[in-house]
């Protein structure tokens, strides 16, 4: 990840797909946000598919006025990514549901 700081935020974009979201932040920028639902069978092996999510991987990809990826960070969290908001993520190092 420390490859894309600095980088503009088409080319995450590009490479990584569109955002399950995106929110303005109160600095004139804006968070991407990444998730991937993770679940688990019943031997405690995780895999996809299965019903009942244990929880979301979030990265979340903060980008500057001028459109730079100014920073970025990683998070386990069970809610999903419609329950996360802009306040939530500016300053924190971790983010809690409403």
């Amino acid at each position: 990840m420390e490859a894309w700081l600095g980088k503009p935020k088409k080319s995450i974009i590009k490479s990584w797909g569109t955002p399950i979201r995106t929110l303005d932040d109160e600095k004139k920028g804006e968070i991407l946000i990444y998730a991937d639902q993770v679940y688990a069978n019943s031997n405690n092996q995780h895999s996809s598919g299965m019903v009942g999510s244990n929880h979301w991987d979030y990265t979340f990809v903060y980008i500057n006025p001028d459109g730079k990826i100014a920073s970025w960070r990683k998070e386990k969290q069970v809610f999903p990514p419609q329950q996360i908001n802009a306040a939530d993520l500016i300053g924190a190092k971790s983010i809690s549901a409403k």
